[in-house]
């Protein structure tokens, strides 16, 4: 199985690969533009997307409604990380099928232990030491 984490900034998502693959050792996909990443969701079944809300082509938000009309990513965890501190957009995100919200720049513990949580395989006390 693998992960999509869908990033425009190549510093961002070298920092999220980096998080994520200390809790796991699934295939960590990196794509930069939305659309790019809709037609990956298409092809194969992620079990995590993590995904910034200000993409090229599509914001977070239209590719998170998108990937929820495939019944196939009903029950996949989609986390937003955003620099986006609105509430506003958090109560939106939520509403469109977003898991769980981080706001950049992302707190590692936090992140890892929100990673591992959502895929079960690694106890946060493991997830502090790494």
């Amino acid at each position: 199985m693998a992960i999509l984490i869908v990033e425009d900034n190549p510093t961002n998502a070298m920092i999220i690969k980096h998080l994520a693959r200390k809790v796991t050792h699934e295939e960590i996909v990196v794509e930069t533009d939305g659309g790019a990443a809709l037609a990956l969701c298409h092809g194969r079944v992620f079990t995590m997307l993590i995904v910034d809300n200000m993409l090229p082509g599509m914001s977070g938000l239209q590719f998170v409604k998108a990937v929820r009309l495939m019944q196939r990513y009903d029950d996949v965890p989609i986390v937003m990380v955003t620099a986006d501190h609105e509430p506003r957009l958090r109560a939106e995100a939520v509403a469109t099928g977003v898991t769980d919200f981080l706001t950049k720049p992302v707190e590692a513990v936090a992140f890892r232990k929100l990673v591992a949580d959502h895929l079960g395989g690694v106890p946060a006390d493991m997830v502090a030491a790494r």
